[in-house]
């Protein structure tokens, strides 16, 4: 956690870090995560190919069975979590990309939309159930354990679109209104005027997103915007930060740079 928060913190002083392309991943139509470790997980339908960052393939998965990935949560890169939305299942994956578990039917947990999955710190998941118009906590039993009230007089009806968990609060970011903040009881906390084209990463201090093709940090203690720079590149469609690299998304692939302090 040091060493993400002391590169962030570089990052910021931008003359401070140079950024050296070691590589990239020539894929198309296609979205990525990365997890602490460096690891990199190209999402293309329902397939998943796990890359580390010296672009060497790691791991294959697919299931056609559940239909495509709806999204992938590589918080814990000991236990994934994918979402498969059209078919309202879940499933955990370990680091050689083997099932943990069978996939779970959310329909058994009483979830009929499952908006948004995200994984937790205490070894369950959260859920934006779309039909209750709430978030949920459930532990690693599968057993309901927490719930907001209904968010919808928060967010004027529209539908959440991205959702993570950081030190035990929630972020769920929601169109045109901002991100709310729910602690780890599904208590409403606040909204950050904070909007994401797309992903956004939380660290301890700081939420980074991509707006207006440009690069940003919110500061979680002062409430202000601050815009980061990146290496050169053309049309920037999502960024992922890990220690000591930064990894960047454009139509022709994913490139990777490695980050050094002059």
């Amino acid at each position: 956690m040091f060493l993400i928060q002391f590169f962030l913190a570089l990052l910021l002083l931008q003359v401070q870090v140079q950024f050296e392309l070691v590589g990239s991943i020539p894929v198309r139509d296609a979205t990525f995560q990365t997890d602490p470790l460096g690891n990199i997980y190209v999402i293309q339908g329902d397939r998943i190919i796990k890359f580390n960052n010296r672009q060497e393939k790691i791991a294959d998965y697919s299931n056609a069975y559940l239909g495509e990935i709806g999204s992938l949560d590589a918080t814990d890169p000991l236990r994934l979590l994918i979402h498969y939305k059209e078919f309202n299942q879940l499933l955990w994956l370990d680091n050689y990309l083997l099932e943990l578990r069978s996939p779970v039917l959310l329909d058994d947990l009483g979830i009929d939309q499952a908006e948004l999955i995200c994984s937790s710190s205490q070894g369950g998941f959260w859920v934006f159930n779309g039909l209750n118009d709430q978030l949920q906590y459930f532990d690693v039993n599968l057993i309901l354990i927490q719930e907001s009230i209904p968010v919808s007089p928060m967010t004027n009806n529209r539908k959440p679109t991205g959702m993570v968990e950081k030190n035990r609060m929630v972020y769920v970011h929601v169109p045109e209104t901002g991100i709310l903040v729910f602690d780890r009881y599904g208590t409403y906390s606040k909204t950050l005027p904070v909007f994401p084209d797309n992903d956004f990463q939380v660290t301890d201090e700081s939420i980074f997103y991509t707006s207006g093709k440009m690069f940003w940090k919110y500061d979680l203690a002062t409430y202000t915007n601050t815009s980061v720079n990146l290496p050169d590149i053309a049309e920037i469609l999502n960024v992922n930060i890990q220690p000591g690299y930064i990894f960047i998304r454009n139509p022709e692939g994913i490139h990777i740079y490695r980050t050094r302090v002059d």
